[in-house]
């Protein structure tokens, strides 16, 4: 039973260590704070993971205590937005989608910058209400594992002699490098859409395109009818076709597929003529999480299968063998006390009866020593 638990022990470990290991997560900086009404206020959306990223999107909310002034890119690990960063007002609301084209392959890094102001006395939080990060393995594979919000508390500003007018020009000369400029729209699409058909590749079903433009980036987007996106990069060859497997990441359901194509120099295409597909079979909605303990769970069966086989098999034979040997006990139990019976027929003198009985003994004791040693 031992060796059971350790097997189990074993493979736990090595299933589920390197769920960790995928673990990406989308937080805020600062964390939390304390300010004047009218001050200004930077907040990070960072990105950390230790697997290279391909594509994120996020929704925020945002409490009444501040106005969103203004969202910048500058510095931003996304290169490429399929929606650009836009914010509501009146409903404290901020959405974007961007790519890293190429992936993203450090550790950490900024997604947008947000310049906030103080606007009214009173405490409340920045949090995320969604938000996806996907790998870039080619499957779109899903890593998101959480999310990090912000809690802040707006005061009044406390009454204090004026600034004079030189401390004035500095504070607006140097306002213009601690505030990031807000961000700039994408440039509009310059480049000839591609086509894509569905097709196959190595006997499975696959996305297929074509351009004008050799060595450079498709990008293609898998909507589900629930509205929910799986992004894949490829490269364009010399003559600017692509293919891509169908990612199994995706869940079971009916997809719309288009792409565009990016140069180097980031100039873009429209979207492609859309195609549709369906994707997986019953086992496509299980998790790769579900799928690794349904794994465990088989070779953990399998396991105690043989070792009942080994058993009942080892048993089997025991059982024979005990079998014969109680055969052989019983006749010489028999054979013993028909002699002794014989002995008390005839008379036999008492020497001769004891012979008998301790002949018949010494055969049972090493009948019975035959059975133990088995």
């Amino acid at each position: 039973m031992a060796k059971i638990y350790k097997l189990i022990l074993f493979l736990s470990l090595f299933i589920l260590l390197p769920f960790r290991a995928e673990a990406a997560t989308l937080s805020l900086s600062p964390t939390s704070g304390t300010f004047d009404i009218g001050d200004r206020v930077t907040v990070r959306i960072l990105v950390s993971s230790d697997l290279p990223i391909n594509a994120i999107s996020g929704a925020l909310s945002f409490p009444p205590i501040f106005l969103i002034e203004s969202v910048s890119k500058a510095n931003s690990i996304l290169n490429f937005w399929v929606s650009e960063p836009n914010f509501s007002q009146g409903a404290g609301a901020l959405n974007f989608e961007g790519v890293a084209l190429g992936g993203y392959t450090k550790n950490t890094g900024t997604v947008l910058t947000i310049i906030l102001k103080a606007n009214k006395e009173g405490s409340g939080s920045i949090t995320f209400k969604d938000g996806q990060i996907l790998a870039n393995d080619g499957q779109g594979t899903d890593l998101t594992s959480g999310f990090g919000g912000s809690s802040f508390s707006v005061k009044p500003r406390a009454i204090t002699k004026p600034i004079d007018t030189s401390e004035e020009e500095i504070t607006e000369a140097t306002k213009e490098e601690i505030i990031p400029k807000p961000a700039t729209p994408q440039e509009p699409p310059t480049l000839k859409s591609p086509e894509i058909t569905l097709t196959k590749l190595f006997g499975e079903d696959a996305v297929s395109g074509t351009s004008g433009y050799p060595n450079s980036q498709s990008l293609i987007t898998f909507i589900s009818t629930g509205g929910e996106k799986i992004f894949v990069q490829s490269d364009t060859n010399i003559n600017g076709d692509f293919r891509i497997l169908i990612p199994q990441s995706l869940k079971r359901g009916e997809y719309t597929v288009s792409a565009v194509v990016i140069k180097s120099d980031l100039s873009h295409s429209p979207p492609s003529n859309q195609i549709t597909v369906n994707v997986g079979n019953i086992f496509s909605d299980i998790s790769s999480e579900v799928k690794l303990i349904i794994s465990l769970l088989i070779l953990i069966l399998l396991y105690l299968m043989i070792r009942t086989y080994t058993y009942l098999t080892r048993n089997r034979k025991i059982k024979s063998h005990l079998k014969q040997e109680s055969k052989e006990a019983q006749s010489m139990v028999h054979k013993s006390f028909k002699l002794l019976k014989k002995d008390i027929a005839e008379m036999a003198s008492v020497r001769e009866i004891k012979k008998d009985l301790s002949h018949a003994e010494e055969e049972i004791i090493n009948e019975i020593k035959d059975i133990e040693k088995s």
